[in-house]
């Protein structure tokens, strides 16, 4: 009755005020509750969200370049002359040995590669950039390849090298069974010849059923690369949801396209993703506090090696607390089986970034790996057969392309050479292999040989006492340090000279081929062990440093490029 009579007594005295006072102050209560549930948005997302873009963005446009001399380069950890005469010897017997290694037609074919950009790019991408000048000038790496044998590639002078690449997570069956897929699947189309455009292939009825049960999606739509896949992707979910955000976590890397790359690489400040902090329940709280803003949360399932790092390359390798690995079994499982019960519930779409994981970690990609479906899966690489290719596989109600209700909104998602017969042709031969029982063994065959090649080389190395162990998940592997360096980077060089070929990332990522038998993952232990002692005895893991020391040094590197004049860095350095 209290309470009636206070309410009467309000409205009375509302009565008695200006029309417009009256109307503020009832409003006021309705303003204050909106502002209060927009703070608590906006607190939630910062909490959620990685610092990482907004830093690494920052940091890129202001640390100028400082590079070392030849003279500071061997000692930039503080090691004594003898240790740092050492390390002189070792990168003349690594020069020596790459430049011996660079017959006459190799040489003549990467000077003339060298003015790429394309080619300056990851060649710059390999090691930090400090580093970079005196690298350059003393290790002439590129390898001009004309055919394959088995897991070896061959370079234009008959130098073999036994590739741990995997062509940047192409080759998943090996070289000789894409060489299959290509003869096969052109043979098919032939009569149509690879570039008649418009009218489809019958080849596709064979990938369509393939594709749709194997991602267990109702509709599946063609593009030519993976980063084309996802842009579709996100568009549909966009067009379909009616939201604008899209969700991504810390370390994905979901392709080059400004949309879903919020940090360095992009110029455009990028405002409709959001990147949250991997394996936070407070990324799963704002989920579903702004369920009605997000479009889509978008998974890369690879990141279950790092989750919340970004794809470990050789360029970043600082010191040894810089690369991580999490429990392939549990943790990330888990995390994945949450967020799919967390978009559920708040009726938000997942999306697979399979394009790396797609028929590498199984025959079903990440969702058979780790039991979790989700709403729409993303493909691209080894799915082409050899041919690039991308292709977006998700639930009905998220890939229509109109409205039905406003005839003139639709999402634009077209391709010249999506579906063309040069890609349907090799990609129906390639899915008619991976959903066999014989594939499956394969898979599992596999499976087995990396997990005893990585017990027995963990073991070999720590028998040693050399300091690196390898950590994998399924056919992909890292290599992580067990020392602080400032010079860890310089082992993929010597794995290089040893016979490895590998990718510009370096040690972070590579790729076993499920053509790899035993000898060939004895190989690359051996290798491995050999370039380990090869380092070691050269002297870059020197062990009177400490990982504390690094960073020191590493902070004051970079205020010292950040703020100090040109003319005073000898001395701040």
């Amino acid at each position: 009755a209290a309470a009636i009579g206070a309410r009467i007594r309000m409205l009375s005295q509302l009565h008695s005020l200006p029309m417009g006072q009256a109307a503020a102050l009832a409003a006021a209560p309705v303003l204050l509750l909106l502002f209060a549930r927009w703070a608590r948005s906006k607190w939630l997302t910062l909490r959620a969200s990685s610092p990482t873009p907004v830093v690494a963005r920052l940091m890129a446009g202001i640390v100028s370049t400082h590079k070392y001399s030849e003279k500071d380069f061997f000692g930039v950890d503080g090691a004594p002359e003898s240790i740092q005469a050492k390390r002189r010897a070792g990168m003349e017997r690594l020069s020596k040995a790459f430049e011996a290694a660079e017959g006459p037609k190799a040489k003549e074919y990467n000077d003339k590669l060298r003015g790429l950009s394309d080619i300056r790019f990851t060649d710059t991408n390999r090691v930090p950039h400090q580093f970079q000048p005196v690298v350059r000038a003393k290790l002439r790496l590129g390898f001009i390849a004309e055919a394959s044998k088995g897991p070896y590639i061959i370079d234009v002078d008959g130098n073999k090298a036994l590739d741990i690449s995997g062509s940047y997570g192409v080759n998943v069956h090996g070289y000789t069974f894409y060489k299959k897929c290509m003869s096969e699947g052109l043979s098919r189309v032939e009569e149509l010849g690879p570039n008649v455009l418009g009218p489809l292939h019958p080849a596709i009825f064979d990938v369509l059923k393939h594709l749709t049960a194997v991602s267990g999606q109702d509709e599946v739509s063609f593009h030519m690369s993976g980063t084309e896949a996802v842009m579709c992707a996100v568009r549909l979910c966009r067009f379909n949801t009616k939201r604008k955000l899209i969700v991504q976590f810390a370390g994905a890397y979901h392709g080059w396209w400004d949309g879903v790359q919020p940090g360095p690489g992009n110029e455009r400040l990028v405002h409709d993703t959001l990147t949250l902090k991997d394996l936070s329940p407070l990324a799963l709280k704002l989920i579903k506090a702004r369920r009605h803003e997000i479009a889509a949360v978008l998974v890369s399932p690879l990141q279950g090696l790092n989750p919340g790092s970004a794809p470990p390359s050789d360029l970043v390798l600082m010191d040894s607390k810089v690369r991580k690995t999490a429990d392939r079994d549990n943790t990330y499982r888990t995390w994945l089986q949450t967020l799919r019960a967390t978009c559920s519930e708040a009726e938000v779409p997942l999306v697979f970034d399979e394009v790396y994981t797609g028929f590498r970690m199984a025959p079903g990609g990440a969702q058979e790996y780790y039991g979790v479906r989700a709403d729409m899966v993303v493909y691209g690489k080894t799915l082409g057969g050899g041919m690039p290719v991308g292709v977006v596989c998700g639930k009905k109600e998220l890939m229509a392309r109109f409205d039905p209700e406003h005839p003139l909104r639709v999402s634009y998602v077209i391709g010249t050479f999506a579906a063309a017969p040069a890609t349907l042709g090799p990609m129906s031969v390639f899915l008619n292999h991976v959903t066999t029982k014989e594939a499956a063994a394969k898979y599992e065959n596999a499976q087995k040989l990396v997990d005893e090649w990585q017990n027995k080389t963990n073991k070999l190395m720590a028998a040693e006492d050399l300091p690196i162990r390898v950590d994998a998940l399924t056919t992909v592997f890292t290599m992580i340090y067990k020392v602080p360096s400032r010079y860890h980077w310089m082992y993929q060089y010597y794995l290089r000279a040893e016979g490895l070929a590998m990718s510009w990332v370096g040690t972070g990522r590579c790729l076993f081929s499920l053509d790899f038998d035993q000898k060939h993952y004895d190989e690359v232990t051996e290798k491995m062990l050999a370039a380990a002692r090869k380092m070691r005895d050269d002297g870059w893991w020197w062990d009177g440093v400490t990982a504390g020391a690094i960073k020191n040094q590493i902070v004051k590197e970079f205020v010292s490029a950040m703020f100090v004049p040109s003319f005073l860095k000898a001395k701040a350095m």
